[in-house]
């Protein structure tokens, strides 16, 4: 069976990804869709045309086209139920300098000179207004050059020296689509003084997977915790202070739209930025994992082979590691690495492939994805649903059902033209 023929109410295994366009297949294991990951069907929309799914701890929308590619072993009835996380009560966020032992720690930038910032997060984790909080009306909207995707600059409020970009809103680093090589080239080409990471507390699971990709870029970064204030009132929590120690960066809980944890996160951002303080970790290999030990392997063996044309070609050694897994074209252009080389580094992942029982893109997502689940499982607890997705859920039935849907759209559409 495929993904796209799945019941509702259904839990399944996925054996495998097929897709003749290498960049879709790496896009679809990116979301989290590797072969052996249970998933079970949520809700299909009223014309059959999005998919909601659930998998890994959090809900994920597909298109059906993008399902039909996804084969499913061991279909039956859902089993799923809420990670038992125990209760981990709010803890105080550290001070500036605590909680996270980064690397650096000299003066680069002096008081007073300019800094920029790159301001990079998933789709609808609260970006925007972020953004607009960090710079209120000092912006101003253009596009990169040479493509037609937006650009937003400002100047921070109370900070006339800094300067933050608004990167396009992306859920990898992968070269899938236009706003995913803008911001990854911005980051590489401009060399920006730090990052600034805004994740989607609600959702931590699928925000992280960009988080550990930016850390591998090797740039100052700071994490900003978005939405805070939704989980602490429904009951969950996170361990900000364990947290930072797992991804080695400094991270500040904030609200948004509240305007919440702004000043000391603008405080943060300008610290790392100005003592060039880099992420205290870039390895998030889990040799203990299902074939962990042969990534692990694998990304370390090819680091110490190109090493000499990373830093040629000012890419972090890290990152061109793991790209050069994943076969891609533009980090394996910027190296310029000779046929060698190149057999050498193909030889290393087809090992790899033979040691962890999987193929390269799969196995790489998986390592992430673990050491994710890992420190989900020891830094957060999860928020019970609140009353208002509740209310919504109910209200979802009535205007998104298969048989009331399209009823529901003409009654709108009629009162509309009435009250016009």
């Amino acid at each position: 069976m495929r993904l796209d023929a799945l019941e509702i109410g259904k839990d399944a295994i996925i054996a495998s990804v097929a897709s003749d366009d290498a960049a879709l297949r790496q896009h679809i294991l990116d979301m989290g869709l590797t072969p052996g990951t249970e998933v079970t069907m949520m809700k299909y929309a009223p014309m059959g045309d999005p998919m909601e799914i659930r998998l890994r701890g959090y809900e994920l929308t597909l298109r059906r086209a993008d399902a039909a590619r996804i084969e499913l072993v061991d279909v039956h009835d859902t089993d799923a139920v809420a990670a038992a996380n125990p209760h981990r009560e709010a803890c105080a966020h550290p001070a500036l300098g605590e909680g996270v032992t980064p690397r650096g720690g000299k003066m680069a930038i002096a008081a007073g000179d300019p800094i920029r910032f790159a301001l990079a997060g998933n789709q609808n984790c609260g970006k925007t207004t972020l953004f607009n909080q960090l710079t209120g009306s000092n912006q101003h909207v253009g596009n990169f050059p040479g493509v037609t995707v937006d650009r937003k600059d400002g100047t921070v409020r109370n900070h006339p020296e800094a300067t933050v970009t608004d990167l396009p809103g992306i859920y990898s680093l992968s070269p899938y689509t236009g706003e995913e090589v803008v911001s990854r080239q911005f980051i590489l080409d401009s060399r920006p003084d730090a990052l600034i990471n805004i994740i989607d507390a609600t959702n931590i699971e699928r925000n992280l997977y960009l988080t550990l990709q930016l850390i591998e870029l090797d740039r100052p970064m700071v994490v900003a915790l978005n939405m805070m204030d939704e989980v602490l009132a429904n009951g969950g929590s996170v361990d900000v202070n364990r947290l930072e120690g797992q991804l080695g960066v400094p991270v500040v809980p904030i609200s948004a739209v509240k305007g919440e944890g702004i000043d000391e996160l603008v405080e943060h951002a300008v610290h790392v930025a100005r003592f060039d303080e880099r992420p205290g970790r870039l390895d998030f290999c889990t040799p203990d994992g299902p074939g962990g030990g042969a990534v692990h392997r694998c990304i370390h063996g090819i680091a110490s082979l190109i090493e000499d044309h990373a830093h040629a070609s000012q890419i972090p050694v890290r990152f061109a590691a793991t790209k050069l897994v994943e076969g891609d074209e533009l980090v394996i252009s910027a190296l310029h690495l000779d046929k060698n080389e190149l057999d050498g580094i193909e030889h290393i992942i087809s090992q790899m492939e033979e040691e962890s029982g999987t193929d390269r893109l799969s196995a790489l997502a998986d390592m992430r994805f673990s050491f994710i689940e890992g420190v989900c499982q020891a830094c957060v607890t999860k928020p019970h649903e609140s009353r208002e997705h509740l209310r919504s859920v109910a209200i979802d039935r009535v205007l998104t059902g298969r048989y009331t849907a399209i009823p529901m759209f003409l009654l709108i559409m009629a009162a509309v033209f009435w009250l016009t």
